[in-house]
């Protein structure tokens, strides 16, 4: 008589495989466990969300900024850590130090969004970094008052807080006007009663993130759960992740809608227009309020991935603030035309853009230093 054989005993190797899953997850959770009794286990991964409550916060003159006085190692861009300081005022800079109000230095104020915060790129590889390593000798420091999903309603009212209320002194201001600003000024943020600057629209939840209180966590996904209690499986869940990054395609970088309105018709009718239009009320704004302080104003425009590969050279970005400051006797600064003068895009893209990303990588941010390293020098202008 022959005895039936129950599934273990008929799949040996299946079974054997079972096991050693089981026995490997047990011995990974338990691990985890005993590490965060002992105080010794730290998450292999925490949300971006979390990590930039950080050193993000809300600020209910100008609606969001940086943290003061940070030093956070931690910070993620793309996949990958990297740090972040910051000064007394809020702003990225090489280290963590007070910024007095008054200086014998000359001082140069930059402003922009994330392009000019630097994300996902350390201070001292930004191009505001390097500017202000190379400017020292001169006795000229650099403040960069940028931050992530920024735009001229908040260029204008950030710097009229820092002269008004805060009653920081600088020489001389520089705005890098991002393409993503015109769809924040359509359809991202307004004026409240008290010329705060408050969300309006779909827009602004590009950027909410950093206005987000840190109550505001978003529900665990399986990833961030194997990340939080487990010690190898999270590891290996890291590793896979930056593998991705590191190979994701350039091509990721291309079709976005915020920059694609100088191209899509159909969205400069939706917002293209009228964010600038919008945009040039808040930049006259912004010059009235320096001309009455007599600090020169400087704009720069820089191109995106997308008009990279479609060879937009005389952009409406471009043709737009040229004009616009050829009329308020501003100088202007066209970083286009160094993103756009080599004759294969994609080969430009790789070298100067995030991989997969709109962003610049050290390479781009190097290219904007020296680009504009002549121009912003009030030494030897």
């Amino acid at each position: 008589m022959t005895t039936q054989q129950n599934w273990f005993e008929a799949n040996p190797k299946k079974t054997l495989s079972f096991v050693i899953i089981i026995g490997f997850l047990i011995i990974d959770f338990s691990l985890a466990a005993a590490l965060k009794i002992v105080g010794l286990f730290e998450p292999s991964y925490v949300t971006s969300s979390v990590r930039e409550a950080h050193y993000r916060k809300a600020d209910p003159v100008f609606h969001h900024g940086l943290a003061a006085n940070i030093h956070y190692d931690k910070a993620e861009w793309g996949g990958v850590d990297y740090l972040i300081d910051t000064n007394s005022l809020g702003f990225k800079d090489s280290m963590v130090r007070d910024v007095p109000l008054k200086s014998s230095k000359e001082r140069i104020l930059l402003i922009g969004d994330s392009f000019t915060e630097g994300v996902g790129i350390p201070f001292d590889k930004t191009f505001a970094g390097i500017l202000q390593a190379y400017l020292s000798k001169d006795n000229i420091d650099v403040l960069n008052a940028a931050a992530t999903s920024y735009s001229p309603i908040i260029y204008y009212r950030k710097i009229k807080y820092l002269i008004e209320t805060v009653g920081l002194k600088f020489d001389s201001v520089t705005v890098f006007i991002d393409l993503s600003d015109i769809e924040d000024e359509a359809l991202g943020y307004q004026f409240d009663s008290n010329e705060n600057v408050i969300s309006q629209g779909r827009a602004a939840s590009i950027g909410a993130a950093e206005s987000k209180p840190v109550s505001e966590k978003p529900a665990m996904t399986t990833k961030e759960f194997f990340t939080q209690y487990t010690y190898f499986l999270g590891r290996f869940r890291n590793l896979s992740a930056l593998l991705k990054a590191k190979t994701r395609s350039w091509e990721r970088a291309l079709n976005k809608r915020r920059a694609m309105w100088t191209l899509d018709n159909n969205l400069y009718k939706e917002f293209g227009k009228k964010g600038l239009d919008v945009a040039a009320t808040h930049m006259t704004q912004l010059k009235t309020l320096l001309d009455e302080q007599n600090i020169p104003l400087t704009i720069a425009v820089y191109p995106w991935p997308d008009q990279i590969f479609n060879k937009d050279i005389n952009s409406k970005q471009v043709t737009f603030w040229k004009s616009w400051s050829t009329e308020n006797k501003v100088n202007f600064i066209n970083l286009f035309e160094i993103f756009l003068a080599g004759d294969n895009p994609e080969l430009t893209i790789k070298k100067y853009y995030i991989n997969g990303d709109v962003h610049w990588n050290d390479a781009g941010h190097t290219a904007v230093f020296e680009a504009i390293k002549s121009q912003l020098n009030p030494v030897k202008q």
